[in-house]
């Protein structure tokens, strides 16, 4: 390279030959470009320099036109430009893409910086929230609440289960009928009640309470305000105690004649479960459904194996109505919002620019990025999953909206029945992904809902059959036969009313054979399959199936 400099300059003087060097030195461009520039200004010179006759008159002249050329640096910023101007099409999309790719990239990186400092700001202690919505009014008599019995009665029983002298199988005894053990496990059934009776006389305590509030916590300090974080240890203990009631002490009384405080000890059990509904969480609703459909299930089988009397049958017509005459079977969902709402504070930032948006450090712990894709997943669901979160995923305020209108939708199609939702062609769970489509938070954390409202429409069709059942018992006590049909019951005062099947919006179905009689819902495919159950491949009955009828009575095994 050195040698072609050499060759170039060698008929131009010195100040030429730094002249030229100077101009290239300020250019700034690509090599090859320059040592063009390079051999045209040489040219330019040796070409004015030609007609000169002596080393001195070429000094003049190349002094002159480096006078001529004028500013160096400007004239190296004219030269760029001009070679800039005349390079091929392709070289200049090149250029320009490349300029522009990485202005992007620049961009990108201080946008995601600016993405990844954000912080959530937490305003609202929403555990207080949630302890101040459960309980019933303002400074109420903590002495009328039954929570301090049942939480003392599951201890009780959780510290039992823990004893190394009880057999390994004693969970699954209590979903036994005490009629159906063996004579070693009734031995140990009945030793087990006599020696636990102080357990089951604090549920029967708290069932005479008139409320039912729990204080709700977390299981650390540093988690101690996290809605997501609240412990609810004991409502599986509380499930096994209301078996044990329902499948041992009722059974029990019941083989020895003692209808009366077997009736009582179901009503009982069903208020237990009554405490665990209304505004909770909807696992602890779930739990008291659980229970209330327990006791009706039981109250249906013993008032079909059993001779009652009418007396008997009176006050349990009595004593039932008076229970679930103001029952609200509508879920509530103002729980599932608040634990949503503490969720949006602790997982999007602070307003700023644009609204607060997703908090990476917090979401990161859902286990998932994107629209439920993981690494594992393939590389593409994870690169539109983390644009998403980045681009276009909805702000702080958008999806506080959607919260809203999400569990806004539920707590309107709660208060429908199936058959009206069937009737007007809803379909719950289509119209709720709609709501929440664009939102990968929700899509998370969002609770099925859909289910859980059916769920509330079964215990009712199991609370109205049970009324019916019991008027109809009653009626042929004084009648010596089944009524004809149901407005007969009605007529003669022993309904108020025919209630209605959810899934039909017309009465349950009654039907007098010849010595019996049938009740049933058409279930859960809005037919009338004729009372005919469904049952799964073992030949075992369920109520409550797709298909087939939910028959109350006679009982189905």
């Amino acid at each position: 390279m050195k040698k072609k400099t050499d060759n170039l300059f060698s008929e131009l003087p010195c100040c030429a030959k730094d002249f030229i060097e100077l101009v290239i030195k300020k250019m700034r461009y690509r090599k090859k470009v320059r040592a063009d520039v390079m051999a045209e200004l040489a040219a330019h010179f040796e070409d004015e320099l030609r007609d000169c006759k002596s080393d001195e008159e070429k000094q003049q002249r190349a002094e002159q036109l480096i006078e001529e050329f004028g500013d160096v640096k400007l004239l190296a910023t004219l030269l760029r430009r001009a070679k800039r101007r005349c390079r091929p099409l392709w070289r200049a999309i090149v250029a320009r893409t490349f300029q522009t790719v990485g202005v992007l990239i620049l961009c990108l990186i201080v946008y995601v910086g600016w993405f990844l400092s954000g912080k959530p700001v937490i305003t609202t202690n929403y555990v207080a929230e949630m302890n101040r919505a459960t309980k019933p009014v303002i400074n109420v008599d903590p002495n009328l609440n039954a929570a301090p019995f049942y939480y003392q009665a599951a201890e009780l029983f959780e510290q039992m289960e823990e004893n190394e002298e009880i057999p390994k199988d004693f969970g699954k005894l209590f979903s036994e009928k005490y009629t159906d053990l063996t004579d070693e496990q009734k031995q140990f059934a009945d030793k087990w009640l006599e020696e636990n009776a102080k357990l089951l006389e604090l549920i029967v305590e708290g069932t005479q309470k008139p409320y039912y509030w729990l204080e709700y916590k977390t299981g650390s300090k540093e988690h101690a305000t996290e809605a997501i974080a609240v412990l609810l240890p004991h409502l599986y203990s509380y499930r096994q105690l209301a078996k044990t009631i329902v499948n041992w002490q009722v059974y029990k009384k019941a083989e020895m004649g003692q209808l009366q405080p077997v009736l009582n000890d179901l009503l009982i059990c069903y208020r237990f479960g009554q405490h665990l509904k209304g505004d909770k969480t909807l696992i602890e609703q779930l739990v008291g459904v659980g229970i209330e459909a327990m006791a009706v299930k039981t109250i249906h089988d013993v008032l079909s194996e059993y001779e009652i009397d009418s007396t008997i049958l009176d006050k349990l017509s009595s004593d039932f109505e008076q229970l679930t005459k103001n029952e609200d079977f509508v879920m509530s969902f103002e729980m599932g919002r608040m634990c949503l709402y503490d969720e949006v504070q602790r997982c999007f930032t602070v307003d700023r620019i644009g609204g607060g948006h997703l908090y990476i450090k917090r979401v990161s712990r859902f286990g998932e990025c994107g629209d439920g894709a993981t690494p594992r997943d393939g590389f593409k669901p994870v690169v539109v999953g983390l644009f998403k979160v980045l681009f276009t995923h909805p702000n702080k305020q958008e999806t506080l909206s959607e919260v809203n209108d999400f569990y806004g939708y539920f707590k309107q199609m709660a208060q429908e029945s199936p058959a009206l939702r069937r009737a007007e062609n809803i379909d719950m769970n289509s119209e709720s992904e709609k709501l929440i489509k664009k939102n990968l938070f929700l899509k998370f954390l969002a609770p099925a809902l859909g289910k859980i409202t059916e769920l509330s429409y079964r215990i009712k069709a199991d609370v109205q059959a049970t009324s019916i059942v019991i008027a109809i018992l009653r009626y042929k006590k004084d009648n010596g036969d089944y009524p004809e049909n149901l407005e007969q019951l009605v007529k003669s005062g022993y309904l108020k009313e025919l209630p209605i099947d959810p899934w039909s919006e017309e009465p349950l179905i009654y039907k007098k054979t010849e010595d019996d009689f049938m009740l049933y819902s058409v279930g859960l495919n809005f037919i009338d399959d004729g009372g005919e159950v469904f049952r799964n491949k073992k030949g075992k009955v369920r109520q409550w199936a797709d298909e087939g009828d939910a028959v109350f009575l006679p009982v189905q095994n």
